[in-house]
């Protein structure tokens, strides 16, 4: 039996440290991901904006993971109107004002942000594809110019739990 000896403080805290150090190390790798999905996609969207809007709504790779289904694009215009996104009933739908079950108008500030300063992380309160319940979520987003002409928002997102 483990009697709170320097010994067993020590080995407790080296485990703490290798487990909050790999939680880390993976949120780090999470937010790679997620940073270059959005790279991809924004590439793709200014390539050609009506296929790969396309892909994003029929959920296709690399544009929704199949390993991994919290890891998927989206896309916004900037009036706050989800253009592209897997979840197909959200398409075409404005979110202009309608804030998350906290209050926050996470979208609004999704694409202010994008706008305004090109790029950043939002904060906000989402769910978690096949779980129950409210999870803090965190997305980037990025401004780019499609090949159509129009102004996009291109998004994706980690859950911070």
């Amino acid at each position: 039996m483990c009697m709170l000896s320097n010994r067993c403080l020590l080995v407790g805290m080296i485990i703490l440290t290798l487990t909050a150090g790999g939680y880390a190390a993976d949120k780090d790798e999470m937010k790679k991901k997620v940073v270059d999905l959005v790279e991809l996609t924004l590439n793709d969207l200014a390539k050609d904006t009506p296929a790969t809007i396309e892909k994003i709504n029929q959920g296709a790779e690399p544009y929704q993971s199949k390993t991994d289904a919290e890891l998927y694009a989206f896309v916004y215009d900037t009036d706050v109107s989800i253009v592209a996104h897997p979840k197909k009933d959200l398409v075409g739908r404005n979110f202009k004002g309608k804030p998350d079950v906290r209050g926050k108008k996470f979208r609004d500030e999704i694409v202010e942000k994008a706008v305004k300063d090109g790029s950043g992380w939002v904060d906000y309160s989402y769910q978690k594809p096949g779980e129950a319940g409210i999870h803090p979520k965190s997305t980037y987003c990025k401004t780019v110019k499609g090949s159509d002409g129009k102004q996009y928002v291109v998004c994706a997102g980690m859950y911070l739990d």
